[in-house]
């Protein structure tokens, strides 16, 4: 069995498991993660991390499994025999994207966008070089939703909303803040999306995912997949 923990910037989420059988999974705000503790698991024989996050709570996570007795591996944004990085400073990248890249190649083995929707939103290139072998090409990042909604309520006086409805023209202020949060992301996207293949499969994924594609129009949704757990997926490439 393998414990899979996935260290965000917002969130710490786990899974335990097997190759193929998920037994336990769960989550918790990264502020609270001095009470994490995976006591209750049984049968652990590696431990598998993928951090964004200080080395404050790495260091905390791994004293939580130390009880396990078993490798400990903290995944790294390196090329692989699978996957090709072409970031310019591969240390530079967070290996969240990584992973995700990784989790996204080994599900579906061709070119695609991959949006992985979190605390940041990265919208990132998998394509093939001329002898057919895989890299992940980079890609670009946004302001997740919930740091562009707070960035407007927080600077400025007359804006104090959550998540709407996205309608434009909007003729109120919680519609305008969505509509302008999702049509922006959405903006993003299709102009990445115009100097493409107008096949290439998109992926979206992340804790925000569900809440994209809800905002976004028809013609939009139609090139998009909803994908879970790619980020699991690409840890699995360390056992």
């Amino acid at each position: 069995m393998y414990l899979l923990i996935d260290i965000g910037n917002t969130r710490i989420k786990w899974q335990h498991r097997d190759d193929e059988i998920i037994l336990n999974s769960g989550s918790m705000m990264v502020e609270d993660y001095m009470g994490i503790n995976f006591s209750d698991l049984q049968s652990v024989k590696k431990v598998l991390i993928s951090n964004v996050n200080h080395a404050l709570v790495l260091d905390k996570i791994k004293d939580s499994v130390a009880i396990f007795d078993c490798p400990i591996i903290e995944a790294k944004s390196q090329s692989n025999h699978v996957l090709i990085n072409d970031y310019a400073d591969t240390l530079t990248l967070g290996v969240d994207r990584w992973l995700t890249a990784l989790g996204a190649w080994k599900k579906h083995q061709k070119p695609l966008l991959v949006i992985n929707a979190g605390t940041a939103i990265t919208i990132d290139l998998i394509d093939l070089d001329s002898q057919e072998k895989p890299h992940f090409k980079g890609g670009m990042i946004l302001p997740g939703v919930a740091i562009s909604l707070a960035i407007l309520n927080d600077s400025t006086s007359l804006i104090d909303v959550k998540i709407g409805a996205t309608k434009y023209p909007s003729v109120n202020t919680t519609d305008a803040v969505t509509t302008g949060i999702f049509t922006s992301i959405q903006g993003a996207v299709n102009l990445v999306c115009k100097r493409l293949p107008a096949t290439l499969p998109i992926l979206l994924t992340g804790g925000d995912a569900d809440l994209i594609y809800e905002q976004s129009d028809d013609e939009w949704k139609s090139r998009i997949k909803l994908e879970d757990d790619l980020i699991y997926q690409g840890l699995m490439f360390y056992l």
